[in-house]
């Protein structure tokens, strides 16, 4: 296994990294062994791993910990959505979690990250967004921008003053991605390091067309900058709920559920 020291800026070597990445044991064995043993099973050498890998890729992958939890939120999330209905003719939509990892290119950017994943399959897209000095993380899937329709039912269900959505701003470089999430700015989603401090003050769900879902249309959540987990976009809302609410139960959710409806779960 390649050693690999201090990197001199998040975006250099990016080819290093990843040849880093392909040396380390995939994730595929873990997901395996939590697929036949359940997540409770963890041995030392899973978790040394993990380690070892935020160690030696930074911020440019999830923590062990936030991969550990969205694993057991999406299994939950998988088996609210499938179990009543699932059709066992249809074994793709009811294959497993490691049977769901997929690995690309690296990719900087929700832009780039859709380009380099397969049809059908949407990118989950994260902004921070200042709001009158409030840090917000809004999430959804697709290459989709928030609109000020949303900019100000966002800033009413916050209780700030109209002239917040004037003087907003999207990705403030004010807030540094790796000191304020300990992700690069390509990494940024909802599924922080659930002991860590939360810089923000709430985490918005922007909507999607409903026709994605009738399409069963999948998302792609980002594990690392070459790496992604992918899920039925169905699944994606309660996913996220779930996982703040076990990460970081005092921020306050707030879901926009379509152009003018809004409503917020504490």
């Amino acid at each position: 296994m390649r050693s690999c020291s201090a990197f001199p800026s998040p975006f250099q070597n990016l080819r290093l990294l990843e040849e880093v990445l392909y040396d380390l044991p995939p994730l595929e064995g873990v997901f395996l062994h939590w697929h036949t043993h359940g997540v409770t099973a963890t041995t030392a050498g899973i978790s040394s791993l993990l380690a070892r890998r935020k160690q030696l890729l930074g911020p440019n992958t999830l923590s062990g910990a936030s991969i550990q939890l969205l694993y057991e939120c999406a299994i939950d999330s998988l088996r609210r959505l499938h179990l009543p209905m699932q059709d066992v003719h249809c074994p793709w939509d009811s294959r497993p979690l490691h049977a769901r990892l997929l690995r690309h290119g690296a990719s900087l950017s929700a832009a780039e990250a859709q380009a380099v994943l397969p049809p059908g399959v949407l990118v989950q897209k994260t902004a921070s967004i200042s709001l009158a000095e409030t840090l917000v993380l809004c999430t959804g899937a697709g290459p989709q921008r928030v609109t000020r329709q949303q900019l100000r039912a966002l800033s009413a269900a916050l209780q700030l003053p109209g002239r917040a959505v004037k003087r907003c701003t999207v990705n403030p470089e004010t807030y540094n991605p790796v000191e304020t999430f300990a992700m690069q700015s390509g990494m940024i989603s909802p599924f922080l390091h659930p002991t860590h401090h939360t810089a923000f003050g709430a985490l918005v769900l922007l909507p999607w067309p409903k026709r994605w879902e009738a399409q069963e249309r999948e998302v792609a959540i980002s594990l690392s900058l070459w790496e992604s987990l992918v899920l039925p976009l169905r699944s994606l809302r309660p996913l996220i709920r779930s996982y703040a609410r076990r990460a970081y139960p005092g921020v306050q959710v707030i879901e926009l559920e379509s152009e003018d409806a809004l409503y917020a779960h504490a």
